[in-house]
Order: structure tokens, then sequence, then C-alpha cells
């Protein structure tokens, strides 16, 4: 059997993303996301795939990857159809996802991979090792339009100095080039909460399809305990029903104790995504 690799840049054709979702069409829709397909035809994603197709024009496998905030740390994932797993097919997608990443000058790259597929000899084979999982939480919107007392919801006006310091405060300077992307991002939307003009929380939403996405949440360290993270949740669910969206999803390491916020807020577990890291041999 003769193969066809090569290499595109996100957006995609037409035609190879529709053989891309022909070929993910008995994966569920929750294993599909690693892949990133809310990607591949948009005209400003920072990306590409690396597919293989036999010389009959049939889609076998493909591998994506994705500049996730613009910052060159770049996340993939690959598929095969269950066919061609002994062909040696993974390592070829994976060669092709290095040599891409290379000709990028990515200065990061993780592959994911939903669910508790069997595949570490496969990424220790391509010198991937674990670095973390996340699991992948999910809420319906909430009807319920009541003002929470106490507390206001506002967009993000440009005090990048109070914003950074709550961050900082919740997380480390790591989030740093990751919310100076999402403060010029058109599609990434700021949000706050405060309380007495005193900023409490912040998150930003994206808007993926049908689901609304919460990142970069947090509470300043000194409020939490005090029933705001929940407060900030019920609106965002309240948020997407306002703008008929389906769902609400975010994720969080496995060994964040705010997992026992997001479930009393009404989230529930839907995936474990696993994060593998690659080792300079």
């Amino acid at each position: 059997m003769e193969l066809s690799l090569s290499i595109l840049s996100f957006p995609v054709d037409e035609q190879t993303a529709r053989d891309m979702e022909q070929l993910l069409s008995d994966l569920p829709t929750e294993h599909q996301t690693v892949l990133h397909p809310n990607l591949w035809r948009a005209a400003d994603s920072r990306g590409f795939a690396v597919i293989a197709y036999t010389d009959q024009e049939e889609l076998i496998g493909f591998a994506a990857a994705a500049d996730m905030v613009g910052l060159h740390h770049y996340e993939w994932s690959l598929f095969v159809h269950p066919d061609y797993r002994r062909h040696s097919l993974g390592t070829a997608l994976a060669d092709g996802v290095s040599h891409a990443l290379e000709q990028r000058q990515a200065e990061s790259k993780l592959a994911a991979f939903a669910g508790d597929m069997e595949i570490s000899a496969f990424m220790e084979s391509i010198n991937y090792y674990p670095d973390f999982n996340e699991i992948v939480l999910s809420a319906k919107p909430l009807r319920d339009d009541k003002e929470t007392e106490g507390v206001e919801f506002v967009p993000y006006a440009g005090a990048a100095k109070e914003l950074m310091e709550l961050l900082t405060a919740s997380f480390d300077d790591t989030m740093t080039p990751i919310m100076e992307h999402n403060m010029v991002d058109p599609e990434r939307e700021i949000w706050l909460l405060q309380k007495d003009q005193q900023l409490i929380a912040t998150a930003t939403l994206v808007i993926e399809e049908n689901a609304l996405w919460v990142t970069a949440f947090a509470v300043h360290p000194d409020q939490q305990g005090r029933g705001y993270g929940q407060q900030f949740l019920t609106w965002c669910r309240q948020l997407a029903f306002q703008r008929g969206l389906t769902e609400v999803l975010l994720d969080v390491e496995t060994d964040n104790d705010a997992l026992y916020v997001y479930e009393k807020s009404g989230f529930q577990r839907i995936q474990t995504i696993s994060y593998w890291k690659h080792e300079t041999v």
C-alpha cells in the first residue's frame, strides 16, 4: 500500500476538512477536541495538519497541531483509522508533526490524548513522556437571570495592572503572556467580578461552536472560600443561556483544589486528557 503524507497549514481546504470529519465520525465528540476541529477552517488560526492518504485517495490518518495563544507553544494529537494502526502510520504522522514544529520554531510542544487510550509505549517511542492530566467539565446553561446581590460582572476595560496582580497572586508569572494575548484577541472576552469597585475574580470566555469555554478563571486568594467562584460560574452559565449556547465547558488539572468548586457549581466530569511533553535525547 502506498501512502501520501503532506503538511497543510490552517485553514485547510474544504474537501480535506470534510475528509477529516468523516474519519472522526465514529469517535465520541468529546474525544475529538484534542484534534482542534474548530480551527481547521478558521482563517486566523495558527496551526497545521499532517494528513495521510492512500493511493485510492482515502484519508486514513492525520495529526493536528495548534498554537493556542500565539506564543509558539503547540498542542497536537493524532488519529489513525483502526484498520491501519499496525502500519507505523502513527510514527510517520508524529515525524511530520516534529518536522513542521521545527519549521515553525516552536518553543514548546505538548501531545494531548483524550480518555484512557493505551498510548504509553507509542509516546515513549517518539520521546514523549507524561507531563500532567486535565479533567474537562461540562454544565448546562441556566435560564435563571436573577441578578447576584452585592457583586457585579463587568467586561475588562483596560485596568491591566490590577488584573495582572490578581492573576499573579492566583497563579504565577506564566499567566502574563497568556493574558496579554487574551487582551488583544477579539474572540476572547475578559470578564471581571467586582464588589464595591474591588476586583475579586476574572475569567476569559471563548465561544467554540455552541459551547462557552471558561478559561483563565481566578479568584483572588484573599477572597477565596466566600462563594465568589460559584457566583461567577453561575453567571457564566446564565450568560451561555442568554446567548443561545448549549454547553459551558472548562478544564482543570487533576490535582487542582478548585475541582471541588466546579463540581459544587453544577459541573460534571466528561473526560480526562493526558498531556505528554517532548524530551530531547
